[in-house]
């Protein structure tokens, strides 16, 4: 337990063995008290699952290598968009087409050329020629 702070803080540390003999740990600080130590692992598990899937895909399948924007609105646009491409793609490719990685990576990088160029002239995306 950690005391002097806003609200009581616990430290878990969770010990593991791989089959190979090799040791790792994993240490947790939350603040939620009365939860067990095997529910806490499954949180944790979980939330680790996300950030290997979810956003290894973002930087590998949706060419988020380096966000070149900042801001948390224009972040925000940014997934939106990303999101809304890969929906898109993802309902064109179950219906046509067969290897499509390169396809996707390729509409999300004409969205952020394109707002990249909104930022710089208006006129270069929004005109009718």
């Amino acid at each position: 337990m950690m005391t002097d702070v806003d609200r009581p803080l616990r430290f878990v540390k969770y010990l593991f063995k791989y089959d190979n003999g090799r040791r790792y740990q994993i240490m947790v600080v939350t603040s939620c008290l009365g939860m067990s130590h095997r529910t806490l692992l499954k949180m944790i598990k979980g939330r680790w699952n996300i950030e290997n899937s979810v956003f290894n895909n973002l930087k590998t399948d949706c060419g988020l290598e380096h966000c070149y924007v900042h801001g948390g609105n224009a972040v925000e646009a940014i997934l939106c968009l990303i999101f809304i491409a890969a929906n898109i793609m993802q309902l064109f490719l179950l219906r046509r087409l067969k290897s499509h990685y390169q396809t996707q990576k390729e509409i999300v990088r004409k969205l952020l050329k394109g707002l990249y160029l909104l930022k710089y002239d208006r006129e270069l995306v929004f005109s009718s020629g």
